[in-house]
Order: structure tokens, then C-alpha cells, then sequence
């Protein structure tokens, strides 16, 4: 049999057996707020989305997840069911104070984890110095709550490490350890690079963005990859994670329908209903 199909096959009967057998965990909803969807075996299905109008809840809401993060540490307006977990993006959000702002919020959104920067060794995002993202760190400590790494966008790179030696050899805590990856669609090699994170750090794993990239498409030039192995990929994944004991959330990342890099792995389409991208997640 083809490596990939006997990977495929394998994956989706280990998480159909495992999800058969599964009862939710309670323990997973916020203290008095209405439960969401049933929670799926092993890791919890998320996504980043910018929640503040009515019709991105209704496309939270259709996608079945168990939890959802904004790129930032303000509750949405209109109150979702999914757990909410705060981001502190970068050096500004701490400057502005976000922190009080998720503190005071918390009567509401029961977060008891929160993510730290967001791409600090991508100058277009937090872009931040190690020693810059050191210095601010222990502010996010006082939060009190269970406190995810930055998020780099080479999750196997020279940053990550660099910071979690610091944080080590000056007593700081990372609780977890989030992931970025846009690679091919090759589900052995990215669950092999979430394996490697883990056997790095041993720590428990996020994996707060991912989705199949092409970034050497253009608009002349869309993504060689086909809608139908992104899907088998999502597929692969989402199944190989939950298998793995050190995983606790992972996150699809979705962008417009006609991107180029990243059209085919889109959840939505135009007009705000699922593509079948999000149709699988959902039913993940």
C-alpha cells in the first residue's frame, strides 16, 4: 500500500476507535457558561479568528470548535459559548496594559491560559529581540495564568531556543509550547516536526497556526497544491495529533477564498459559508 494512504488509513481508524470509545470532559467548559460542542478524544480543535461582528460568531459557531483566539486580549462584544483564550501579541499589548484588561475580564471569560507573542522573529509582526521578549516576560508570569511560549514562525529555529534557555536558566515559566507551520501537504513530516518540539522542550504542545502554504505562489501563479490533498492533509492531522498525549490544542488558520498562497486551505468561502475546508473541520 501507498505510504500516504496507509498513513491515512491508519490515522483516521486509530481516531474513529478512539473517539467511539471517548466521553466528554466537563471539565473543559468555562464555569457557568453553556457548553459548547462535544469535546472530540485527545486534542481540542480551535481557531484564530477576529471576532467582532455577529456573522463571525456564526461562522465560529459553524465550524464546531472548542475553543477560539483573536490575536488579542479583548473578550468579543458578542458574548461566543467556545472558551476564549487571551493573547498578549507583543511589547505594545503590554505597554497598553492588555494584561489588566484580561484580568478584568475574566469573570467573563473564565480564560485560565493565555498565549504569549505572536511571530516575534517576523519583522512584520511582534518583532522582538529574545531579550526584548525576556525582559517583558515575567508580567505575563503574573497573570497567573497557565502561560503558552511566543509563538515563532520557525517553531524548530534558533529563536524559540534562544528564549527557552533564557527562560530556563533565569526560572521563568512556559506551562506550554506553541507552533506555527505552513508546510506541504505532507502530514508525516509535520507531525514528525511536532514530535521534535516536543522532545526538545517536553513540554506540552499547541499548535496555534497551521495550514498547507504555498509561498511561492502569486496571483498569476496560484498554489500547486489541489484542494484535495490539503483536505487528505487536514484529515491526516487532525487524527495524527490527537493521538499524541503531549498535544493539547491545535488551530486551522484560514485566509481568503481566492488567496493564492493559501486560498485552498480557506475555511470560508466569499460569502461567509463554509468551503470544503471548513466542512471537514467542522466535522473533525
Amino acid at each position: 500500500m501507498d505510504r500516504r494512504n496507509f498513513l491515512q488509513v491508519s490515522l483516521a481508524a486509530a481516531a474513529a476507535a478512539a473517539l467511539a470509545a471517548c466521553t466528554p470532559d466537563p471539565n473543559f467548559v468555562g464555569q457557568g457558561r453553556e457548553a459548547g460542542p462535544p469535546i472530540p478524544f485527545g486534542a481540542r480543535k480551535g481557531i484564530g479568528l477576529g471576532v467582532g461582528k455577529t456573522h463571525r460568531i456564526e461562522q465560529l459557531d459553524a465550524l464546531d470548535v472548542n475553543w477560539f483566539y483573536t490575536w488579542g486580549s479583548s473578550f468579543p462584544a458578542v458574548r461566543p459559548t467556545q472558551d476564549f483564550v487571551p493573547m498578549i501579541w507583543g511589547r505594545e499589548s503590554v505597554r497598553r496594559n492588555d494584561l489588566e484588561e484580561i484580568q478584568s475580564e475574566l469573570h467573563l471569560t473564565r480564560a485560565s491560559e493565555l498565549l504569549g507573542f505572536n511571530e516575534p522573529d517576523h519583522p512584520e509582526q511582534a518583532d522582538m529581540s529574545v531579550s526584548s521578549a525576556i525582559k517583558h516576560w515575567p508580567e505575563l508570569e503574573a497573570s497567573g495564568l497557565r502561560l503558552g511560549s511566543p509563538a515563532p514562525v520557525r517553531a524548530l529555529g534558533d529563536w524559540l531556543k534562544e528564549f527557552m534557555d533564557r527562560a530556563a536558566s533565569e526560572d521563568l515559566r512556559v506551562d506550554f509550547v506553541a507552533m506555527h507551520s505552513y508546510p506541504s501537504p505532507d502530514s508525516e513530516s509535520f507531525l514528525d516536526s511536532v514530535r521534535q518540539l516536543y522532545d526538545l522542550y517536553g513540554k506540552p504542545i499547541w499548535i496555534t497556526e497551521y495550514a498547507v502554504a504555498d509561498w511561492e505562489a502569486t496571483a498569476n501563479s496560484p498554489s500547486r497544491h489541489s484542494e484535495k490533498d490539503i483536505l487528505a492533509f487536514m484529515s491526516e492531522t487532525a487524527a495524527g495529533l490527537r493521538q499524541m498525549p503531549f498535544v493539547e490544542r491545535f488551530a486551522w488558520k484560514t485566509r481568503a477564498e481566492g488567496d493564492p498562497i493559501m486560498g485552498a486551505s480557506a475555511l470560508f468561502r466569499k460569502d461567509g459559508s463554509l468551503s470544503p475546508a471548513g466542512e471537514l473541520y467542522q466535522s473533525l
